[in-house]
């Protein structure tokens, strides 16, 4: 069992499929560079976050008490261990946080949008066409791999991976790209599990699958019970 996704949700996934009984190998497609957020800042309204990626970067403590709009329930639960008080989560995607912000806040402020670079132009313009005030602000930046870690493509050579693992539309593509021919052929023997439909429809430019699944929320949880228990 492959797993794609970058650290540090990397570890908790492991965890999580290991305790389904399958051998995870950690195999992150993404590298992940912190970005810092400027001082002079303002304090904004309502924070919104599409990934728990960007939490380093606005984790200060005066802003802890600022209401934090969050994409899913992982981003929600390291928000709040990070100290935010005030963190209202989505139902998953970044159109359902948009409806939530519409929702919940009437009064339309300022709000920081922090992403990561080459994110969020569609969500802060739709953000701003319902009356908001955004600053946009790139707080971390992520790079494909350029090739498969060791193990993942040993165990892919060997006929031994029954399933991977893909938690973004990134992730998949890079996947993808990292391929050799050789390895790109050993996929019809593969599960893919992907957490939304936007990623399957990634996997499904790349070489044939012996199957697709999708889960049924955009959730780790809804991931594993489509990935169900080794046998």
């Amino acid at each position: 069992m492959i797993i794609t996704r970058p650290p540090p949700g990397l570890a908790p996934t492991v965890a999580a499929v290991a305790g389904l009984g399958w051998r995870p190998i950690a195999a992150s497609m993404l590298h992940v560079a912190q970005l810092s957020l400027a001082p002079n800042t303002p304090r904004p309204d309502a924070l919104v976050l599409t990934s728990g990626q960007a939490i380093a970067a606005i984790n200060r403590p005066e802003w802890h008490d600022v209401p934090c709009y969050v994409v899913g329930h992982a981003t929600g639960e390291r928000a709040r261990a990070a100290g935010f008080r005030h963190v209202v989560t989505a139902a998953g995607t970044a159109d359902d946080l948009v409806a939530l912000l519409r929702a919940a806040l009437p009064v339309r402020g300022l709000l920081l949008l922090a992403v990561g670079r080459g994110y969020g132009d569609d969500m802060a313009q739709a953000l701003r066409a319902a009356g908001f005030r955004v600053i946009r602000r790139c707080v971390y930046a992520v790079s494909p791999e350029q090739r498969l870690p060791a193990q993942a493509a040993q165990a892919l050579a060997a006929g031994q991976v029954a399933a991977i693992l893909f938690y973004s539309t990134r992730t998949a593509q890079a996947f993808l790209a990292a391929l050799s021919a050789a390895q790109a052929a050993m996929l019809g023997q593969v599960v893919a599990v992907a957490m939304s439909d936007g990623v399957a429809a990634a996997l499904a430019c790349g070489p044939a699958w012996r199957a697709v699944r999708v889960a049924a929320r955009p959730d780790q949880a809804a991931m594993l019970a489509c990935l169900g228990k080794a046998r």
